[in-house]
């Protein structure tokens, strides 16, 4: 039997916060959690307190508005790609799927929406039920759209945190409204593009009738196939030219090892030379704001090395490059 005046309840898994339910059930009084409300704690969201006024991480606001939308709820929508490593999602609304039994409500910059779908999760996060990723990027572009949908979905296929067959699954299930994005980013990616600008790369190239085929994010390997060259953003067999093109974003900064991985980037590109491909670097801004010029510059490589001798290198099967055509 309780002697004491009852004790904020401490569950594990949701950072310290109580709903008014369990609240309750430790022993509280509805007129003692709201003045502890007005005094000494602070409501998170509607029925969700922490037992003290200062300041809130974002993980445990997360959790708030977790334990806000209800056991039922799982996270999905951009902040759900972010709980799965895809740091470039936006955090400005949580995306909280619940079933056709509760209703659909919003509350700040939290959103519980109502779905008959079987909804799957693929993880946990404390307190937080987090979907797939396909699921979540299908519903950020259906219920938040967004400009950057189509670089996370190239992002989320490249580091295999979803596969294609999946991704089509999931869009063949989903309304097709808002998913243009998702599509596009899928498409972009089948054809062989790992990122945006490489997509628009291909494009560019696919748009002159005078270069022959450009191959995207091929291996070449020595002959034998024991040691890689490089992996080019694009290649042109006939003319032995490897495209690179370079971002700020990806090839600025250090790794997990504390490596410089713009000199990465440059040895890297050095490996082709040793093999007689020409390496021809173009950037993102080149290719969206100068694309006449970008394409010129391709051209004016590419059609000057047509059909002579390189490497020799292995593309997949083939080897090519010892007399300038697929041997």
């Amino acid at each position: 039997m309780r002697t004491g005046p009852p004790v904020f309840p401490d569950h594990p898994d949701q950072h310290g916060l109580a709903t008014r339910a369990q609240l309750l059930m430790a022993g509280f009084t509805r007129s003692a959690v709201r003045n502890a409300a007005r005094r000494d704690w602070q409501q998170v969201r509607p029925g969700v307190f922490a037992p003290h006024r200062g300041p809130l991480e974002p993980e445990v606001r997360l959790a708030g508005a977790a334990l806000w939308a209800g056991p039922p709820a799982v996270l999905s929508g951009t902040i759900a790609l972010r709980q799965h490593g895809l740091t470039g999602a936006r955090t400005d609304e949580a995306l909280f799927l619940v079933p056709t039994t509760h209703r659909s409500r919003q509350e700040g910059r939290v959103r519980a929406v109502r779905t008959g779908r079987p909804v799957r999760v693929a993880l946990h996060a404390g307190c937080i039920a987090v979907t797939n990723v396909e699921r979540a990027l299908v519903d950020a572009a259906i219920y938040q759209g967004g400009a950057d949908l189509t670089a996370l979905t190239i992002a989320a296929l490249q580091r295999r945190l979803t596969t294609s067959d999946r991704l089509e699954a999931e869009l063949a299930a989903a309304p097709r409204r808002g998913t243009r994005p998702v599509r596009q980013g899928l498409a972009t990616f089948v054809r062989g593009a790992w990122s945006m600008p490489e997509g628009a790369l291909a494009d560019l190239v696919e748009d002159d009738p005078d270069l022959p085929p450009m191959l995207l994010n091929v291996p070449l390997l020595t002959t034998d196939g024991a040691c890689l060259i490089g992996t080019p953003d694009g290649f042109f067999p006939a003319a032995g030219v490897a495209v690179q093109v370079h971002s700020r974003q990806f090839h600025s900064g250090y790794d997990d090892e504390g490596t410089d991985l713009w000199s990465l980037t440059v040895e890297g590109d050095g490996a082709y030379p040793e093999h007689d491909v020409i390496c021809l670097g173009v950037t993102p801004w080149s290719i969206h704001r100068r694309p006449e010029a970008t394409l010129a510059r391709i051209r004016t490589v590419v059609l000057r090395n047509v059909g002579r001798a390189y490497g020799p290198v292995r593309v997949g099967d083939e080897v090519v490059g010892s007399v300038g055509e697929t041997g």
